[in-house]
């Protein structure tokens, strides 16, 4: 029970920093730019917006790897595998969908190899869903008519 809720609460938390990463988090803190000396006005455009990109890449990784502790922590609290079969998809289709897109956007020359690694993502997420389906069936309720 404390390894469900400890492993779901740790992915809920992840979920949360990625999807900081991805949607909030300026190109540069305060921090970097102490740490790093750089005067962020002597920064050309371009590369403050590939340094969002790259965050936005991490906010990928984490954010599926959160939603993949979340479905191992509602599968170890449900007992129910279901949600480690979706969470896996799902987990998997975020942090690779991230990675493809951001590899777009920079016209990556190793775009070849990303769009692969995210179509055996999306291969993934298709088998795990279907075997998910088929091994937890919906229940269904016919309603009265009338």
């Amino acid at each position: 029970m404390l390894s469900g809720v400890l492993t779901t609460v740790l992915g809920a938390l992840a979920l949360g920093v990625g999807g900081y990463f991805l949607f909030l988090r300026p190109t540069l803190l305060p921090e970097d730019i102490r740490h790093t000396g750089i005067d962020p006005t002597t920064l050309p455009p371009a590369f403050l917006d590939w340094l969002g990109i790259v965050f936005a890449t991490w906010g990928g990784f984490i954010a599926g790897f959160g939603i993949l502790l979340l479905g191992i922590g509602i599968t170890l609290l449900s007992r129910r595998t279901l949600w480690l079969y979706l969470g896996t998809a799902a987990g998997v289709l975020v942090a690779f969908g991230r990675f493809v897109l951001s590899n777009i956007l920079i016209g990556s020359d190793f775009l070849w190899f990303i769009a692969t690694l995210f179509v055996l993502a999306l291969a993934l997420a298709i088998v795990l869903v279907v075997t998910a389906v088929r091994r937890h069936p919906t229940r269904r309720t016919d309603a009265p008519e009338g």
